[in-house]
């Protein structure tokens, strides 16, 4: 279950566009010679609520601040497995439900830095039966911080696999509240 706030901006926005949905369908049906009433009450009942949801990813975009800081990666041959070690810090005003760490790597021999999603098996590899084609980034995303109150910072710490058929990687890592 996800831990998440709203804010009274939130609710403020929620209150607004329910009264503003309420009032939209009274009007409506105190139009007196409206022969397409159902149709107008049914356009307004698949749009408000998306100018809603709209809203609230806005607000959330506002309310929900986080920063990255001190993000290290180490691979560690023995088992082929990446560890990430940093700290996500709540810079915003408001008490954050759920801060996630997104991580992806890239492999760094392949075009998928060029934008190309699959890395291709070289010609060795098929010859002895590998020629699949494999990904060429593999991404992570683990829920880091719970509850995290404006001003407080914590630390994690996120172990991913490494493929074996990456030559080296370049990571992309960023860090989101819900």
């Amino acid at each position: 279950m996800m831990n998440t706030y709203f804010t009274f901006w939130h609710y403020g926005a929620v209150i607004f566009f329910t009264l503003l949905l309420i009032f939209l369908i009274i009007l409506t049906l105190k139009q007196p010679k409206s022969t397409s009433k159902v149709s107008i009450i049914f356009t307004y009942v698949l749009v408000i609520p998306g100018f809603m949801f709209g809203a609230l990813l806005v607000i959330d975009s506002y309310t929900k601040k986080t920063t990255l800081s001190d993000v290290k990666d180490h691979r560690f041959l023995p088992t082929e497995k990446i560890f990430f070690i940093g700290s996500v810090r709540n810079t915003g005003n408001y008490t954050i439900g759920e801060v996630s760490v997104e991580i992806k790597i890239v492999n760094k021999d392949t075009p998928a830095l060029e934008g190309k999603p699959s890395y291709q098996s070289n010609a060795f590899a098929e010859l002895i039966g590998d020629g699949r084609v494999k990904p060429s980034y593999l991404i992570v995303t683990e829920v880091v911080a719970t509850n995290l109150k404006p001003g407080q910072r914590k630390e994690f710490r996120i172990i991913m696999p490494h493929p074996s058929y990456f030559k080296g990687y370049t990571s992309y890592v960023r860090a989101y509240g819900q």
